[in-house]
């Protein structure tokens, strides 16, 4: 039976429903469809899904590689570490080495993080979207969030940038949090309440950028969204003093005398207090990452090959053809708020589009006055963006069939560059784990007993590291042997890779073995030179292997 009761201002509550479990679960079930945040749950769980599945496939290289090698030493070899090398991701370094403390190491431990984190992502990219524009615009969002091709990548990739799109995302939605709190004060919120959300934002800002550096420059979009709403303000103030009458919606407090509080000077006033306690806060960390700025001498200074990466490589990695439809939705949706077709969307633009732009123009410019320091990549955290700004034309088309069509052209478009990332190659070629089942499966026929060692060439396109990082990112492939060359592990070299022997110099330590394996590149060919000095001791080639840009060779007494 139920029946309806009123409450004191007249409004009506649900109706009460006496408990029977049938109706229990119907009420249970009918709450959680219309929890607000029931869309980003799903959503969320979603891209974690597409993001990672497969994720065990593609074999772990080099960038990954350096997670391993890092987060993997002990916090006091990781701290004398980061002093030389490598602080700019010291944090998240500090992160996945509680994260193996829990899941001890494995390509899919050092992987998962990223997938749940691009999961967060997606479900506060929703939430984001819902509270700058409409339900419709954030589901959308969403889902084009899932399908970017950089998203997909980002996901599977053991590396920090899944977790500076999520600081981003997080970010931007303490931002706006924080500047409508600041707009409400003296009528529905207290000072307080105002000032606590802009210390989260200098916080959450803070550990942003520790985790991934070039997040700073999204702070700095922030700052021009802010700019951009006190002048609109300004004008509305002045053009509504003109005609004699407060600005539309101002609502004057009646503490202020007539005057309605400045909101928007008020919200540039919090943001800039919360981004210069984070830029003070940040400040030695970036100091002494400009000091190790070497190891990132790899990078090209920016030139025409550029444009082609900022607008294709960047968020669209690996796909010409989502570029193109991704690009389109996005002026569409410039077009359709300039024409006022969707007049709440003026807001979001507002927020997402100097959070696209301002971050590229930085780091481009950066690294056209300075040292070079873009890569596509590292605007990763661009792509809640992306989603957003793609999703308000989508969202403003009236027929829920074509707006199902859209998301399935994405769909379409994003399937071939998904199924490329999960390719046992897919990452920078890399073929170590063939390497890695290869020599497993090969001494598998050896005879019990038998006394192995291993000799250690380059890897490809690596000068500074050696193939023993496929030791490092497969070892049990390797258990057992005997790596003679080794000088110093990487872990007691306060930098990032070891330290070997020249194999002339240690030939004698082979006097013991039986086996003796080389694992090469097929560029920086060690195998001649490998071949004569272990034919002085007695070996020949027994087997030779010619996988993708490594070479596995065995040799025997």
């Amino acid at each position: 039976m139920t029946n309806l009761q009123n409450r004191a201002d007249g409004r009506s509550t649900a109706p009460t429903v006496s408990a029977t479990p049938d109706t229990g679960r119907g009420t249970t079930l009918a709450r959680l469809r219309h929890w607000r945040h029931l869309d980003a749950l799903l959503i969320g769980v979603l891209a974690a899904v597409v993001s990672g599945a497969f994720l065990w496939v593609p074999s772990v290289w080099y960038d990954e590689a350096a997670t391993v090698v890092s987060a993997t030493r002990s916090w006091g070899q990781l701290w004398q570490m980061v002093q030389s090398v490598d602080l700019v991701h010291a944090t998240y370094y500090a992160f996945m080495h509680l994260w193996f403390d829990v899941f001890p190491y494995s390509p899919v431990a050092l992987r998962v993080p990223s997938t749940l984190v691009t999961g967060l992502a997606a479900a506060f990219t929703v939430v984001l979207a819902r509270t700058l524009a409409d339900r419709r615009t954030a589901v959308v969002a969403g889902l084009l969030f899932c399908l970017i091709p950089r998203v997909t990548w980002m996901g599977g990739e053991g590396r920090s940038y899944a977790f500076s799109a999520m600081f981003a995302v997080a970010l931007t939605l303490v931002l706006v949090t924080a500047a409508r709190r600041t707009a409400d004060v003296g009528e529905t919120r207290t000072r307080a309440s105002a000032v606590r959300w802009w210390v989260g934002y200098a916080v959450l800002a803070v550990v942003s950028v520790l985790f991934f550096l070039y997040v700073a420059f999204v702070v700095v979009g922030h700052g021009v969204t802010m700019l951009l709403q006190w002048r609109l303000e300004r004008r509305r103030r002045a053009r509504a003093e003109r005609l004699g009458a407060s600005p539309s919606g101002s609502g004057a407090h009646p503490q202020s005398g007539g005057r309605r509080p400045h909101g928007a000077r008020g919200s540039f006033v919090g943001w800039f207090c919360g981004a210069a306690v984070a830029g003070l806060a940040s400040l030695p960390v970036v100091y002494f990452t400009s000091e190790q700025s070497g190891q990132v001498g790899w990078l090209d200074r920016p030139s025409f090959a550029t444009i082609n990466q900022v607008l294709t490589t960047q968020w669209f990695y690996q796909n010409d053809r989502f570029a193109v439809f991704g690009w389109m939705l996005v002026v569409a949706s410039l077009v359709v708020v300039a024409a006022g077709l969707v007049p709440r969307a003026r807001g979001l633009v507002a927020v997402v589009l100097p959070w696209m732009i301002v971050p590229t123009i930085g780091l481009v410019g950066v690294s056209l006055v300075t040292e070079p320091l873009y890569s596509p990549r590292y605007l990763t955290f661009g792509t809640p963006a992306v989603a957003i700004m793609m999703a308000v034309a989508v969202a403003a088309v009236p027929w829920r069939r074509v707006i199902a069509l859209v998301v399935l052209l994405a769909l379409v478009l994003t399937a071939p560059t998904w199924e490329r990332q999960r390719q046992p190659e897919a990452k920078d070629s890399a073929a170590w784990n063939q390497v890695a089942d290869l020599v497993t499966e090969q001494r598998a026929l050896e005879p019990a007993g038998t006394a192995e060692g291993v000799v250690f060439g380059p890897v490809r396109r690596h000068p500074k590291a050696t193939s023993r990082i496929i030791e490092t990112t497969y070892p049990a492939a390797f258990e057992g042997m005997s790596d003679f060359t080794l000088e110093t592990p990487a872990a007691e070299t306060g930098g990032l890779w070891e330290t070997q022997h020249p194999l002339e110099d240690v030939i004698d330590r082979t006097d013991d073995l039986d086996v003796v394996w080389l694992i090469t590149s097929d560029k920086q060919d060690w195998r001649p030179r490998v071949t004569a000095d272990l034919a002085a001791k007695g070996f020949h080639v027994a087997d030779e292997w010619n996988l993708t840009r490594t070479n596995v060779l065995k040799y025997e007494r």
